[in-house]
């Protein structure tokens, strides 16, 4: 009978064939021992096997196209709304192909009213995928009975909004790996001055994506909304930022504002003018307990 011995020598683990005849097998504990490396040699497959093969680790996902939507509730109907979204129309947008990256619901601040409206982000490897997607999700009819039920008593929502963003080259990866503490995110749209868009973006690549790492702020995505879609978004830039709450983001701010390093490229950067048209349009946002990223 011949096995794999495994051996080290000179510091090295190398393997030789060795034949056992019936003579050789006195005892329980070499038959013992001919057993576990013989099932070593099968898992081995070959003397020259001397590492275990590794895992492939997970691809992230192959998104092209964000789409991000937001829904504003009807009275007394945000409950029903994300039961909706989460028992429902989630698990239909898995199965036809669309990647749900985050659902939210907004998060007021002080003196401002109770949260009404739902945001979520989906992925998409195209807009032609995104197009064929939710053709069939709109024609599936899971989804059409759970549309009737779940709006037996009245429309769940007033009105909902949506602009396809892709995503800037500085941006950082998309991670969905999950969070043990809950985060406060926060959704910003710029509006830039006419021909300062790229100025814009030259900044955050240069000079600001560092100071938010500096501040202890976590960049989630930076997007440049897709060309042709109402609104001005033409002149627009979206990002997200998370925080560990509410006073951490105030702090994180505060400081980031006063840093000398960003008050010099802030100034060099509009020697030739203003970048921003108005101020930022600034969304809270806490992530449901469905949502993928956390």
């Amino acid at each position: 009978m011949t096995y794999v011995s495994w051996r080290r020598t000179n510091r090295r683990l190398t393997c030789e064939r060795v034949t056992m005849t019936s003579t050789s097998i006195r005892t329980p504990l070499a038959a013992l021992r001919l057993f576990l490396v013989s099932a070593l040699a099968a898992l081995a497959a070959a003397c020259g096997t001397t590492k275990p093969a590794l895992q492939p680790l997970p691809r992230a996902p192959d998104i092209g196209l964000y789409e991000l939507r937001s829904y504003t509730a009807a009275d007394g109907k945000l409950e029903a709304l994300t039961a909706r979204l989460r028992d429902h129309e989630a698990p239909l947008f898995r199965k036809h192909g669309m990647i749900p990256v985050a659902f939210f619901q907004t998060a007021p601040g002080p003196g401002q009213p109770e949260a009404s409206r739902l945001y979520y982000i989906l992925g998409y490897k195209d807009r032609a995928a995104r197009d064929a997607a939710w053709t069939a999700f709109s024609a599936d009819p899971d989804w059409k009975s759970a549309y009737k039920t779940t709006g037996a008593n009245g429309a769940l929502q007033t009105q909902i909004d949506n602009v396809f963003l892709q995503p800037a080259s500085y941006s950082p990866k998309l991670n969905l790996d999950s969070r043990g503490a809950p985060r406060l995110f926060e959704l910003r749209t710029y509006t830039a001055n006419p021909g300062k868009l790229e100025a814009i973006h030259d900044r955050f690549r240069d000079h600001t994506l560092g100071l938010f790492q500096k501040h202890g702020m976590t960049s989630i995505l930076y997007w440049r909304p897709t060309a042709g879609q109402d609104g001005g978004y033409d002149s627009k830039m979206v990002y997200m930022l998370a925080y560990p709450n509410l006073a951490a983001r105030n702090a994180d701010w505060a400081a980031f504002s006063a840093d000398p390093d960003w008050i010099k490229a802030s100034n060099d950067s509009q020697k030739n003018g203003v970048l921003l048209k108005g101020k930022p349009d600034t969304v809270f946002l806490t992530p449901l307990p469905f949502s993928p990223l956390k």
